[in-house]
């Protein structure tokens, strides 16, 4: 992936921010005949590390004990257009928006249950706070036997690279009738995506 300044220049602020707001992160690892390894998986962010859990029989596991290094990507898919919103002729115009952080990290990976109970409560702080559930603990007899199969993965950020692809090598012009063009043809994401490109027009508006 290439990272052009006008996509690569995202406040770490507005990379926090649109972190927090996805629900899932892809986590690649490499195996050892150096295939490369994909897992989709919830996890907790906190600006300098990640945490998640994996099945101890993942191939993942196995790959993270023996070679740490990996990557974790969040991104957003907004859509696609086609190059006649663009120009008339060149079909080179055609494109896609999406948001896209890599972050490049360096993991530990747990399976001590009482290790695993605390970060299923954090997990679950997130993504369930309302509660509705018993407390995770490794010695109650519903717990037990998940505890003995996860292992919780913390992955310490040594990099982070972000794409923000909203249409900034486009004169602000082009990004508008893009816009009206979005909302017209109104497919899901559609919405979502002209918000996004006009953000980068607000942007440079308060930076001029």
């Amino acid at each position: 992936m290439i990272f052009h300044d006008y996509y690569a220049d995202v406040p770490r602020a507005a990379i926090d921010r649109f972190v927090l707001g996805q629900e899932l992160a892809r986590l690649v690892t490499v195996g050892e005949d150096g295939t490369p390894h994909l897992g989709l998986y919830p996890f907790v962010y906190e600006g300098g590390a990640f945490e998640l859990h994996l099945v101890r029989a993942d191939e993942q596991v196995a790959d993270l004990g023996a070679r740490p290094r990996c990557v974790l990507e969040v991104d957003e898919v907004l859509g696609v257009i086609p190059s006649y919103w663009v120009h008339p002729e060149y079909a080179g115009s055609a494109t896609a928006y999406h948001r896209t952080v890599i972050f490049e990290c360096t993991a530990r990976v747990a399976a001590d249950p009482a290790a695993v109970a605390a970060q299923q409560g954090r997990l679950l702080a997130r993504y369930q706070p309302e509660g509705g559930f018993r407390p995770v603990a490794p010695a109650d007899p519903l717990y037990r036997g998940a505890l003995a199969q996860l292992a919780a993965v913390r992955l310490e950020v040594l990099r982070c690279r972000a794409k923000f692809k909203l249409g900034q090598n486009r004169p602000v012009e082009a990004r508008r009738r893009v816009i009206a063009e979005l909302r017209k043809r109104g497919r899901p994401g559609d919405a979502r995506a002209a918000d996004a490109l006009e953000g980068t027009i607000t942007r440079e508006g308060d930076e001029a």
